[in-house]
């Protein structure tokens, strides 16, 4: 008992130091006149004194209750914050990382991770990327523990950016409804409404306001939205009725692999749930393509070497690109890569599945 209260004091200790460091490295780094930490700043001038704010012009857009456990960087000043908000996404992006027997090879896995292009843009931008990776694993945890907590406070986080999560959490509410107890349906609704409710009573009015007041013309289907209709919208030649049936298509397929692969939730599960959720978005950034590597690819680059590190050698690629070339092709390059990922991960839960369907014998119908 003491052992562990000692490991996991030293754990507490060095993540305060890793957070430290981090602050006074990036306070340092001058934000003035460039393009540095421009997410963060609008989103920090929302939380600025630890207090939230939402205005009709700009700003957050994000929902009062995911943004609660934010507040406390707003009492900082913007480059300290941005530095601590980047070493939080670090500790969430190396604690995603599956422990595997291999030692190298674990270890490997992290550094690949932490530094990829979508890690290094998430960070220099300021944007919370990691956030939804922290909430997705709480929910993945929770569901396979059926720890009631857990799964509550990964909706809320990962509830951040909606957009990215909207099957995954349909897929996990479906499962619960198949293999909870009504007892703990209850409870998780309670546990979910309740703070989204006092969140709204607190926040939601200027939240709906802002949101529902915003331009959004400016950014969907736009030159960074990496959503499959607008990507096919903007190549100005592919049918209306075609873009739809896309849509469909992804969404019908992806359902219907979470339903055929059962009601077990792996992380390539959850990946393939939300590559298909940032295909039918109606507005997604690069942004979060980290997601889907985080959750998704590197559990398959331990798994299958020569698919997650094609995958892989993908996602970094944009690292040789020039200027011109990230922002004209930038966003066509990510829906390609969600894709590709998405359809390799949906076909390797129905062939998970089949596995197991051949391990435990399936009856026959007999003529």
């Amino acid at each position: 008992m003491r052992n562990k209260f000692l490991g996991l004091s030293f754990l507490a200790f060095s993540c305060l130091a890793v957070l430290i460091l981090f602050a006074v490295f990036f306070e340092q780094i001058p934000t003035q006149n460039n393009t540095l930490a421009m997410d963060w700043k609008t989103n920090w001038s929302s939380i600025r004194g630890g207090d939230l704010q939402y205005w009709p012009a700009d700003g957050l857009r994000f929902p009062p209750w995911s943004l609660i456990p934010l507040l406390p960087l707003g009492l900082l000043p913007m480059q300290a914050s941005w530095g601590i908000l980047a070493g939080v996404g670090v500790l969430i992006l190396v604690a995603s990382v599956p422990r595997i027997r291999s030692k190298p090879y674990y270890w490997l896995s992290i550094l690949l991770l932490v530094i990829s292009f979508p890690s290094i843009r998430n960070i220099v931008d300021g944007n919370m990327e990691n956030l939804v990776v922290g909430g997705v694993l709480l929910i993945l945890y929770g569901y396979s523990s059926k720890h009631l907590s857990a799964v509550v406070i990964g909706m809320l986080i990962a509830t951040i950016k909606l957009q990215e999560v909207t099957l995954l959490l349909v897929v996990v509410a479906l499962y619960v409804l198949l293999t909870w107890t009504p007892r703990n349906w209850l409870k998780l609704g309670l546990g979910i409404t309740g703070p989204i409710a006092l969140s709204l009573l607190w926040r939601g009015q200027s939240w709906l306001v802002a949101l529902f007041g915003f331009n959004y013309q400016k950014y969907t289907n736009s030159i960074i939205d990496i959503s499959g209709s607008a990507a096919l919208r903007r190549l100005g030649f592919v049918p209306s009725f075609v873009i739809t049936l896309f849509w469909i298509a992804i969404l019908g397929i992806t359902l219907f692999v979470a339903w055929k692969s059962r009601t077990t939730l792996s992380r390539e599960k959850a990946g393939m749930l939300i590559a298909g959720s940032l295909l039918v978005a109606p507005y997604a950034a690069g942004n979060s393509v980290l997601s889907v590597l985080a959750i998704g690819m590197i559990p398959l680059l331990q798994s299958n070497l020569l698919l997650g590190g094609f995958l892989l050698v993908l996602v970094n690629l944009p690292f040789l690109w020039s200027s011109d070339m990230l922002y004209n092709f930038q966003a066509y390059y990510w829906t390609i890569v969600v894709f590709l990922t998405w359809a390799i991960l949906a076909r390797r839960c129905l062939s998970a599945d089949s596995q197991l369907q051949a391990v435990e014998g399936t009856p026959v119908d007999l003529p």
